[in-house]
Order: C-alpha cells, then structure tokens, then sequence
C-alpha cells in the first residue's frame, strides 16, 4: 500500500471527497486532524449539487474569488456548520444554502429616485 500520491491525484480526490488537500497529506504522514469549519462555499456562484470550488477550500480563503462574496461555512438562517453540499439544503432547519436575488431585494430597502 501507498500512502503518496502526487499533487494533481490529491487535489482531485480531496474535491471528489469534499474535503482540503491538506486531509489527506495529514492522513498519509499519520498526524492527528482536529475537525475545523473548512467546508466553505460562496451562496452566490455555488451550484447546487456540484461541490465547491477547490480554492474556496483553502483554509486562508475568506471571500469568493469570483464575485467577492464572503464565504459562508455555515448555515445562513440557523447557524449549523455545513458538512456537505451533496444537498442544497440544511438538514437542520431546510433552508436553501444558496441565496437567491429575489432574497436580496426583499432585505435592502427601495432606492430613491
């Protein structure tokens, strides 16, 4: 049995398993991994059903890099972590994790002319 794997394989694998890269090299070497908030998505570009994009996993990753939306790694409405994106809602209390604009426009007061 192998416990390296190249940098493309680990990169692959931890976005199949949703979870960081840094998991796995832990695993292989044998160090303990203390459970963290890692899993992390943007409500905004996140497609329900796919997982997350590799770089929003990154531990030092705060915001989208696409749009510049703060990543959430919990649920919006009652605060659980998120531990899996396979589902578009929160098992907890079934609010959507992805937010719509229809939302947004319901929370921000009307401009003036």
């Amino acid at each position: 049995m192998t416990t390296k794997i190249n940098q493309k394989s680990q990169r692959g694998l931890a976005v199949a398993l949703q979870i960081p890269p840094e998991y796995l090299d832990a695993v292989a070497r044998g160090i303990a991994i203390v459970a963290s908030d890692v899993l992390k998505f943007c409500p905004h570009c996140w497609q329900p059903g796919t997982p997350p994009e590799e770089i929003w996993l990154l531990v030092r990753s705060q915001c989208c890099f696409l749009c510049g939306t703060r990543l959430r790694n919990s649920c919006a409405n009652c605060n659980e972590p998120i531990t899996s994106l396979k589902f578009r809602f929160c098992p907890y209390c079934g609010k959507t994790y992805k937010e719509s604009n229809d939302s947004e426009s319901q929370t921000k007061p009307p401009k003036k002319n």
